[in-house]
């Protein structure tokens, strides 16, 4: 792959991704037995969460996903890492069947998964496949 079109792969790669973790911040991630949360409302919030219950953890992907944009160009590999952790703990969240709800300290059943958390999830994954192909698909130097 010549340093040009790798060039152009990564931004395609990394518009794809930002334009999905964007687009899930417009719609709802998941809901409770009271509600359904807004994505960017626990993606602001999400920090908070993280001291609160193991499910509220998996927020960690979203700082792991930012690293991978911004090392992809530097460090193709430590993307490709960050990338593949993010998507490990968006996923994990499907393990977890209840969530803390509010700042009361109300914990709540999860009901149902909405778009925007899928999209999240797809965020991560098309910045691994991305970052895979990228890493993956150079060519080897010859063995002499």
């Amino acid at each position: 792959m010549s340093v040009l079109s790798e060039k152009s792969a990564k931004r395609v790669v990394l518009i794809i991704s930002i334009g999905l973790l964007i687009s899930s911040l417009t719609q709802k991630c998941y809901c409770t037995t009271t509600l359904c949360n807004d994505s960017s409302f626990v993606f602001l919030l999400g920090p908070l969460g993280f001291f609160y219950s193991w499910a509220g953890a998996t927020w960690l992907a979203n700082p792991l996903l930012i690293t991978s944009w911004i090392v992809i160009n530097r460090n193709p590999k430590m993307s490709l890492i960050t990338s593949l952790l993010a998507t490990i703990l968006s996923l994990c969240f499907l393990l977890f069947h209840k969530i803390l709800d509010n700042e009361n300290g109300d914990v709540r059943e999860i009901t149902g998964y909405q778009l925007g958390y899928w999209l999240w999830v797809a965020s991560s994954v098309s910045m691994l496949i991305g970052n895979s192909l990228l890493c993956f698909s150079k060519p080897k130097p010859p063995i002499i």
